[in-house]
């Protein structure tokens, strides 16, 4: 499971990243570095004809569900690659509702025996930290109540997939972390092509992780100080 991570590009540098044209919000993104469930964050979505950069909800809620938000009782900020097509739940979005997601690295914590969860930092290594990535995920665009207010906004999933041999040091799961090539496979060719791929782990050697504070561990706390090391990298 993923449950935090950072952002921090504007909207011209996800272009670049993408390496797509699309329209975009008038607002930049407001980079953080403690990226949290429920939070609003960027994303790029597709429905398989159009693609453009949106706001999003980290909490996937299918179109079709008519119970108030505060009644839900299952975590989708996830959904697991190599079983995506059989929940119900996101099924229907896999298809022709793909996004990318953009970040800076993400946090899993690790208990190493009779010591305390240790958060580290993981993402694509880098010159000098990490390299902008993007992550697959899955989008709906919702409309609801929430403790019986109406609402209306996009939400998003961010798929995951069984670790690499490094990242398995740490946690079993990993995000889908796409390479370049994959980026645009991911938003249009159909989902039994590409699918395939999204389940493999990030190749090891192009991650980096290393040990961060434990400020990580509060939703209060976003500065970019989160990603620095505490001590020496990992991998």
């Amino acid at each position: 499971m993923c449950g935090r991570y950072s952002h921090d590009m504007t909207w011209s540098e996800i272009h670049e990243l993408a390496g797509l044209a699309f329209p975009v919000p008038s607002t930049d993104p407001q980079p953080n570095y403690n990226t949290a469930p429920t939070q609003d964050i960027p994303v790029v979505l597709c429905d398989q004809e159009h693609v453009w950069g949106e706001y999003a909800r980290w909490e996937f809620i299918p179109s079709w569900y008519r119970y108030d938000l505060s009644e839900k009782r299952i975590a989708t900020i996830n959904a697991r690659a190599e079983d995506i097509l059989g929940r119900k739940f996101y099924k229907g979005a896999v298809k022709s509702h793909r996004c990318l997601i953009p970040m800076t690295c993400f946090y899993e914590w690790h208990r190493p025996t009779d010591k305390p969860k240790q958060p580290y930092a993981i993402g694509v290594s880098g010159e000098t930290g990490f390299d902008a990535s993007m992550a697959a995920g899955i989008w709906s665009k919702w409309q609801g109540t929430v403790k019986a207010v109406e609402k209306e906004f996009y939400t998003v999933a961010m798929l995951t997939r069984e670790a690499g041999d490094q990242m398995v040091r740490i946690h079993n799961r990993e995000p889908a972390i796409l390479i370049p090539d994959e980026y645009q496979a991911w938003l249009f060719s159909p989902i039994d092509n590409v699918l395939p791929q999204v389940c493999q782990p990030f190749p090891s050697q192009l991650l980096a992780a290393w040990p961060v504070s434990t400020d990580i561990n509060s939703v209060r706390n976003h500065g970019s100080q989160l990603i620095d090391p505490v001590d020496n990298r990992l991998f």
